[in-house]
């Protein structure tokens, strides 16, 4: 039978479900633990390899990506775990004395600005081992100068190791990889990471919530009487016995003998 709505759950049946929440929540938190340390371990950011792009082009462009296990294309992942996330691109430009650029925008607005310039747009690649694929967009061969303009969202300019930090909201987004000065041929060498905050305070939070729901598990099952306080019966105590209306009324019976007759 359906259990009414309102009905409590019976008090033998708490202790079993704390328990099946307990393991749920100890075995979560020891995973979102392990996925923490490692992300420690690796510098903080979950991060792909340095790898080397080039293009005659004014510039290289990406929109956001799908990973996949062996392979990755330029799509909205649908969930986008990257939400979640810190994003940090790195880039270092083959000749050290050649400034960058990289930017990130609306993928729209990125656009707009990029056209009538040629550029490589980002296709897909294959991950073991790596290579990507990028598509040719004819234009003029110099892109308008990058820096300053309102489009970007987060950027990174100048010599050496630029770093970009990034924290990912919704929507459909472009990262761009350039010269500063916007002049054709791009030679990079790239790598992109995600940081994701909540692992360890969800972690934590789990650890803990299902420590204490094993603590109440360990509480419960020791509690005194609880496994005999429904049924009543093998006591000696009279309080907890129940006095049907048949054995009153000997009871009564032998008060009134007992009484002296006026």
């Amino acid at each position: 039978m359906a259990r009414r709505p309102g009905t409590r759950t019976p008090a033998w049946r708490r202790p079993l479900v704390a328990g099946a929440a307990s393991s749920v929540l100890l075995l979560a938190g020891a995973g979102l633990g392990a996925a923490g340390a490692l992300q420690a371990s690796e510098g903080g950011y979950f991060s792909t390899s340095p790898h080397r792009f080039a293009t005659p082009a004014a510039a290289l462009k990406s929109d956001e990506i799908d990973v996949g296990t062996d392979s990755a294309h330029a799509a909205d992942p649908n969930p986008d775990i990257g939400e979640a996330a810190r994003v940090r691109i790195v880039v270092r430009a083959s000749d050290p004395s050649v400034p960058v650029f990289v930017g990130i925008g609306p993928k729209a607005r990125v656009e707009a600005y990029l056209r009538g310039t040629a550029y490589d747009d980002f296709r897909s690649a294959d991950l073991k081992p790596f290579r990507a694929t990028f598509a040719r967009v004819p234009g003029a061969a110099r892109a308008p100068a990058p820096a300053g303009r309102p489009l970007w969202v987060a950027t990174a300019q100048g010599t050496g190791t630029r770093t970009l930090t990034w924290d990912k909201t919704g929507g459909a987004w472009s990262v761009v990889v350039m010269r500063l000065d916007g002049r054709p041929g791009v030679d990079v060498t790239a790598s992109i990471g995600l940081r994701f905050g909540f692992l360890v305070p969800a972690a934590a939070g789990a650890l803990l919530t299902g420590t204490l729901l094993l603590g109440y598990v360990a509480w419960a099952r020791r509690r005194p009487g609880d496994s005999g306080s429904d049924s009543g019966s093998g006591s000696g105590d009279v309080r907890g016995r129940t006095v049907s209306a048949g054995s009153a009324a000997p009871i009564r019976s032998t008060a009134l003998k007992a009484s002296p007759r006026a």
